[in-house]
């Protein structure tokens, strides 16, 4: 009997073609599993907040006066240190850091407003920035900002407005301190918004950014409903 069978050599070959294929689709593979698991967590982290908004409405009948107004840069701060508590009290964190984040450990060395826009646009006009937007430079994330680090380990960070601690602007780090800790990938600037009946998180609007290849908050927003 005449017997069929694959040589050595092709064997090796077949093993060969199978490799390259794999060392080509494998990292998109790889890349679109991460992208999908960080969908899932800007989800989970998004409808935790906004649960925490309706909780309050639940607890008081209103929501408090610290949001910016609908589809403008205007604001209502009289009430954000009273929301802030409220909201502390609700989502129970595991560690609270009433400013000097990063030297308690609270948070990676992020990077600021400021950086990140350099390092985006070397022309950027930074002055400007940081006028508008200085509760979100480098220095005040790391040594000044309120952070929270939750039970399952995000972290939310405040926008230290008017020196009271809580404000209409937060960032959250939806994996906590895995990396790769970066405006865009991971770290998501927000804003609370409010037409006057209700409060709701919102990612449109001022001192919003990303570092290079990163998403906007608004984009994650939209792919996470789409």
């Amino acid at each position: 009997m005449k017997h069929i069978a694959f040589t050595i050599a092709e064997v090796l070959i077949t093993l060969g073609i199978v490799g390259i294929i794999a060392a080509m689709t494998l990292p998109a593979l790889i890349n679109k599993t991460n992208e999908y698991i960080l969908k899932q967590q800007f989800k989970k982290v998004y409808n935790t907040l906004q649960n925490a908004q309706l909780r309050i409405y639940a607890d008081t009948e209103s929501y408090y006066n610290c949001y910016y107004y609908k589809n403008t840069a205007q604001t209502k701060s009289s009430d954000c240190r009273l929301m802030g508590e409220h909201l502390k009290k609700i989502l129970n964190p595991a560690v609270v850091c009433d400013g000097s984040a990063y030297a308690k450990g609270c948070i990676p060395k992020y990077k600021g407003i400021d950086t990140v826009s350099i390092e985006n646009n070397p022309n950027a006009d930074v002055e400007n920035i940081l006028r508008n937007c200085g509760g979100f430079s480098e220095s005040r994330i790391l040594n000044n900002a309120t952070t929270w680090v939750l039970k399952d380990g995000t972290i939310v960070g405040w926008y230290n407005y008017n020196s009271v601690g809580y404000g209409p602007l937060i960032y959250v780090d939806i994996n906590g301190n895995k990396r790769p800790n970066k405006w865009g990938y991971d770290i998501f600037p927000m804003i609370w918004r409010s037409d006057e009946q209700r409060v709701w998180l919102d990612a449109d609007g001022v001192c919003l950014f990303a570092q290079k290849g990163g998403k906007s908050s608004k984009q994650m927003l939209e792919d996470i409903w789409n």
